[in-house]
């Protein structure tokens, strides 16, 4: 008797252990450019779960703050699709324009804004409607989005200008615009909204501006064809994708100095920080995976195959 009661209770036990932190584990979402696709991965199992179907060349993602929601860009199909995260389907299609790129969410989860990067200018949506409610114009081909955490400035990678746009989110009208790095694509800013960091592409380095004025502070050197960047450890590091030679620059955001190169796989595009704020998801392009990065460690410690041209350029993180 006494040995049937200690089973019960240990299957009680492994069963809470286990389920428990799977079931709270946020997801992952993977756009997946060649094969149309987004894959989901439950960060807590280590594994792809589910792959949707998203036609168009799915490229920007981002993860609305409640949390229910994705939006992806697809160029091909001129807009955005809208998929339900409890139904793991496309709901909704949204047509924009053929340009569309970068993507985001408001804090508030009222707006969602994206990168025209065809038409130089930034489309806003209404969240419940799906309609464009106004378009504004900023420099040459924008591409990556990052909203202040305050909800009060938007801030706009343009590629083909070397700049970087403020965008002033109560009035919708541009604030600013300052000349970066060569070709800025992604970009990233710290959680008490008064650091940006900007991936300069073809300068091989990021550039850090003061949020309040616009103004550069520093310009860090990192590795080949620098793509997007991600902050973790209390915005202590910075980790930055470099596209040309499958590496990770990490940088210490206090000294302004890189302190390590992590080799991840073949082409790393985008990037993004596990709500835990220590490990940092990584998007390889031709290796069909996603590395994670232990930010303490500084080690690659998983390796997630995922589906061709894993792109996942945006805040890809749900909850």
């Amino acid at each position: 008797m006494f040995f049937i009661r200690c089973q019960v209770v240990a299957m009680v036990v492994t069963t809470t252990f286990f389920t428990e932190p799977l079931a709270a584990a946020p997801f992952a979402y993977i756009s997946n450019q060649l094969d149309d696709s987004v894959s989901i991965i439950d960060a807590g199992q280590g594994k792809v779960v589910d792959t949707i179907s998203v036609p168009g060349k799915p490229a920007g993602v981002a993860v609305a703050p409640g949390g229910d929601k994705v939006y992806v860009s697809t160029p091909e199909a001129k807009g955005f699709a809208v998929l339900d995260v409890r139904k793991r389907e496309v709901v909704a299609k949204v047509l924009v324009s053929d340009g569309a790129l970068g993507i985001a969410a408001s804090s508030d989860g009222k707006r969602i804004y994206v990168a025209d990067w065809y038409n130089d200018n930034i489309d806003v949506v209404d969240a419940d409607s799906l309609k464009v409610i106004k378009t504004i114009p900023v420099g040459d081909s924008p591409s990556g989005l990052v909203v202040s955490p305050d909800n009060r400035w938007l801030f706009v990678a343009n590629r083909l200008s070397n700049s970087v746009s403020k965008i002033d989110l109560k009035k919708l009208t541009l604030n600013k615009t300052v000349q970066v790095g060569t070709h800025p694509f992604g970009l990233t800013i710290d959680a008490r909204g008064e650091r940006i960091y900007v991936a300069n592409v073809q300068s091989d380095d990021v550039t850090v501006l003061e949020t309040k004025r616009l103004l550069p502070i520093a310009t860090v050197k990192v590795n080949m064809l620098p793509y997007a960047c991600a902050l973790a450890l209390n915005d202590s590091r910075l980790f930055v994708t470099n596209q040309d030679d499958g590496s990770v620059s990490v940088i210490d955001t206090a000294t302004l100095k890189e302190v390590a190169l992590i080799e991840v796989g073949d082409k790393p595009e985008g990037i993004n920080t596990h709500p835990d704020d220590r490990h940092v998801y990584v998007a390889n392009w031709f290796d069909r995976t996603v590395s994670v990065i232990d930010g303490k460690t500084l080690k690659v410690i998983d390796t997630i195959k995922t589906g061709r041209g894993s792109r996942a350029f945006g805040q890809f993180f749900g909850k």
